[in-house]
């Protein structure tokens, strides 16, 4: 059977691949097919040789061998959020796991078992209907192949990342075979290697076992607006107040500095804003809010002075929230968009590299593109976000299963890591693609006084040495390089900044 510009079903067909007979039920679609699926960034125009949509773990195994039988490697997708577009390479076989939308969830147990293709929305949709939630990611439209890299939200502080929370994955591996990882069995090591490595190549993960934690039916959740000129003060503010609280304010807080540009910013300056969270009652939510808000206004003493920050209300039962109206106020907006992402874990937010990075940015921005006179088409929407995320609480403890190794491969914790900063830029047209390169360059040349380590659910391309980048330590990714000749020794499982097999 040939696929030639064509639909290649494989309906109920039985096909022998590798000497096995398998009763395939999925079609291999090619990217002529008016229904090939559209990346959403079209600035990387990676082509796979076609894509199949499986509905179950053995469609899976299928797809695999189906790929091998004609000499082809895979690429897999959850979510299409790839910072990188690593999850559809050029020529490969294409697993799109968007169809696996299945979520049990066990009360008593405070489990949820949820397969990959479900969305970070339509999980919290499940549990917060039940007052049950976890610490999934905060963009509403992410897969659940976030949780390989990490993934943190709101409740991160108090209960981890999302990859210290999973029970046992279910994984098909490089010769079809279909198993299930958890610390206490055999496969106790791949469990290890999945839960933190960002999907290192190992296997195809078809779900998760995840805890889930009782949720109360609202929290504090206020925002603190401020003039981006005093980005530098904000910032230290922010991080002080983070580093003086107890260790149980740490844990039940989530805060974060959100900044943007569009075409609509009132002279072209971009917004700046604080978010604040609180896991817990809502009457200690308003009574840490405050204590960060009084650094930003103006002390009894000193009233003919300019505050430095705003709020809109401090009214508790008008700020009161469910999760679900926090998580699902985000939007996310998945048309096809021109766009580059990066990002490093911070060394220390107080220092002034930071806030001058980011105001290098935009200044950049506006001049050398808004402004230019070398815009060959002008843009219609033009976004530049940039964002710096609290990683502090249990996200930040030394996560040590035994005396000699952690109990995940996650090792982004301590000092260095209580914060993440990422950049979106994203536009229309292709043909000013080479001012927005010129903003990438510059976003290059300046990440390295920002950190030096990425965050794997940020992966960056350009990145040289992205082994200790991600992975932190050479001996973290020594024993990641031997998990991953174990169970994929021949490297089928592979991308840009998959896990190399050990050297022989």
């Amino acid at each position: 059977m040939k696929l030639n510009n064509i639909l290649l079903f494989l309906s109920f067909v039985l096909i022998t691949i590798n000497q096995i007979s398998i009763t395939q039920a999925v079609q291999c679609v090619d990217y002529n097919n008016p229904n090939y699926y559209r990346f959403i960034n079209p600035l990387m125009n990676n082509r796979a040789y076609c894509y199949i949509k499986p509905t179950n773990a053995s469609e899976i195994s299928d797809a695999i061998l189906y790929a091998q039988s004609i000499n082809r490697g895979v690429s897999i997708r959850s979510g299409g959020h790839s910072a990188t577009q690593f999850s559809m390479l050029n020529k490969t076989v294409n697993i799109d796991l968007s169809s696996l939308k299945g979520i049990e969830i066990d009360v008593e147990a405070q489990t949820v078992v949820v397969q990959a293709g479900v969305q970070v929305i339509e999980l919290y949709n499940a549990t917060t209907k039940l007052l049950l939630a976890t610490t999934a990611g905060s963009c509403p439209t992410v897969g659940m192949g976030v949780v390989l890299g990490g993934g943190s939200n709101y409740f991160g502080g108090k209960y981890g990342y999302m990859a210290d929370n999973i029970l046992e994955f279910t994984v098909v591996l490089e010769d079809g075979s279909i198993v299930k990882a958890n610390p206490k069995n055999k496969y106790s090591d791949l469990y290890w290697a999945l839960a933190g490595s960002g999907g290192g190549g190992f296997g195809v993960v078809v779900d998760y076992k995840i805890k889930v934690y009782p949720i109360p039916q609202y929290f504090y959740k206020n925002t603190i607006r401020f003039d981006i000129v005093n980005l530098d003060k904000a910032l230290a503010l922010l991080d002080s107040y983070v580093r003086s609280a107890t260790e149980q304010t740490r844990e039940n807080i989530y805060v974060n500095m959100y900044s943007q540009l569009t075409l609509k910013s009132a002279n072209m300056t971009p917004s700046a804003s604080i978010t604040f969270f609180y896991n817990g009652p809502l009457e200690e939510g308003d009574f840490e809010f405050r204590k960060l808000l009084a650094d930003f206004l103006c002390p009894p003493s000193n009233p003919t002075c300019t505050p430095l920050g705003r709020v809109t209300t401090m009214d508790i039962q008008t700020l009161k929230k469910t999760f679900w109206e926090v998580i699902s106020s985000m939007s996310y907006d998945n048309n096809p968009l021109r766009q580059f992402t990066k990002g490093r874990f911070v060394k220390k937010l107080s220092k002034n590299d930071v806030p001058n990075a980011i105001n290098d940015f935009y200044k950049y921005a506006v001049t050398n593109i808004i402004n230019s006179t070398s815009l060959i088409k002008p843009e219609t929407l033009l976004n530049i976000n940039q964002a710096i995320f609290y990683h502090g609480g249990k996200q930040n403890q030394d996560r040590t299963g035994s005396i000699d190794s952690p109990f995940n491969s996650f090792l982004h914790r301590g000092d260095e890591a209580m914060w993440s900063y990422t950049i979106v830029a994203q536009y229309n047209n292709t043909e000013n693609d080479p001012l927005f390169s010129g903003l990438r360059k510059l976003v290059n040349s300046k990440l390295s006084s920002i950190g030096d380590k990425l965050n794997n659910n940020y992966p960056d391309d350009e990145f040289e040495d992205w082994q200790t980048g991600l992975y932190v330590t050479k001996s973290n990714y020594k024993k990641l390089q031997e998990i991953k000749g174990k169970y994929d020794p021949n490297n089928y499982f592979n991308y840009p900044q998959s896990i190399e097999l050990p050297k022989k």
